[in-house]
């Protein structure tokens, strides 16, 4: 019986890990690193960790950035719909990336499933399934305290129109459905973008600069120079961080970093003021606890920059580990409209991702 319970618990985990295997996750797609979501998707001039990259190329050119050749990431989020709530694949998200890494030079492949429109019929639910794959190439160039990067980033986009997950089978299904079933290819969808980012860096100040899209391409359109879009995605940022190490080159047992980002400065749709800190317990120059915490708001107006309205905000905390060439990450953002009892756009999350570097 025993040996039957412990193959039950062994085929579900196996269920659980290959569900998120196929989308081999950091999130090149939002632009950010692993660990960056929990610190309110802060990162354009913060080396918090070695896929930092992802939001501004430039960190790539950092001659003090730990050397690795690959780094793989797997990651799961649910929205949770009320205060409170608890997983119920209302929008469960699947994430992952692999990235192959050449000193300065970086390919990366990442797929992101997103199943959306959840319908609840007692003993099943319905969903559209929404798939993204990236193919992004970043490249940097860094000389002293400054560092030039650039990025070629191919997005495709597919989608199954109707998705069937049974409750009595769910990790099953789930598995058959985002990783197995047939989606179809949506080319008016599809994009090619290039993107520039530059980094000044001190020993505990940092300051970045990045445009998004300086050059597109959706669909069957031509690649186009737009200095709209270049606007649009003009993002900047600050960063500090204490030392890792004191003045006797002996490990300090605590390091505080913490960023400041204000992005796509010339979009009222999707321009936000993002806030982070990080407190990091090293235990060992690989192994460490940290906690994260940030918050970013949507700003529609360039003049509300400075101000502060809990309306358009999310808080995000999360606790990640460092055990050796492992990462380990749980983040959790809810939408601070909840203080001023303001119905919420969107629902709070909680995600959890594994990341291993080589």
């Amino acid at each position: 019986m025993g040996s039957r319970r412990f193959g039950k618990v062994m085929v579900t985990f196996a269920l659980a890990l290959v569900t998120l295997l196929p989308g081999l996750s950091a999130l090149a797609l939002d632009g950010h690193g692993q660990w960056a979501g929990a610190m309110g998707r802060t990162g354009l001039a913060l080396n918090l960790g070695a896929d930092s990259f992802f939001a501004n190329p430039a960190l790539l050119g950092l001659s003090t950035r730990a050397e690795h050749t690959f780094i793989g990431s797997v990651g799961f989020g649910d929205d949770l719909v009320d205060h409170g709530g608890q997983f119920r694949f209302e929008r469960p998200q699947t994430d992952g990336s692999i990235t192959f890494m050449a000193k300065n030079l970086a390919l990366t492949i990442e797929s992101r499933t997103t199943f959306e429109d959840h319908q609840d019929w007692g003993s099943f639910s319905t969903y559209r399934g929404d798939k993204l794959t990236l193919l992004e190439l970043d490249w940097a160039f860094g000389r002293g305290p400054i560092s030039l990067g650039v990025r070629a980033q191919v997005v495709a986009t597919s989608v199954r129109s109707e998705v069937t997950v049974n409750n009595d089978q769910l990790l099953l299904d789930y598995f058959i459905q985002s990783a197995i079933a047939r989606y179809e290819s949506v080319g008016e969808l599809s994009s090619v973008s290039f993107g520039l980012g530059v980094l000044l860096d001190y020993d505990w100040i940092s300051m970045g600069v990045v445009v998004g899209k300086f050059a597109y391409s959706t669909g069957e359109d031509p690649l186009t120079l737009d200095s709209d879009s270049l606007l649009k995605t003009l993002s900047w940022g600050l960063s500090l961080s204490s030392p890792t190490y004191n003045a006797s080159n002996e490990l300090r047992l605590f390091r505080a970093q913490g960023a400041l980002d204000l992005v796509n400065l010339g979009s009222n749709e999707t321009r936000e003021t993002r806030g982070g800190l990080s407190v990091k317990l090293q235990l060992l120059p690989d192994y460490s606890l940290s906690l994260l915490t940030g918050y970013r708001e949507l700003k529609r107006q360039a003049s509300d920059l400075i101000r502060i309205s809990l309306v358009e905000g999310r808080h995000s905390i999360g606790l990640g580990g460092e055990l050796g060439n492992a990462e380990l990450l749980v983040l959790y953002e809810y939408p601070t409209a909840w203080y001023t009892n303001t119905p919420a756009d969107a629902a709070s999350t909680l995600s959890f991702s594994v990341s291993i570097r080589l």
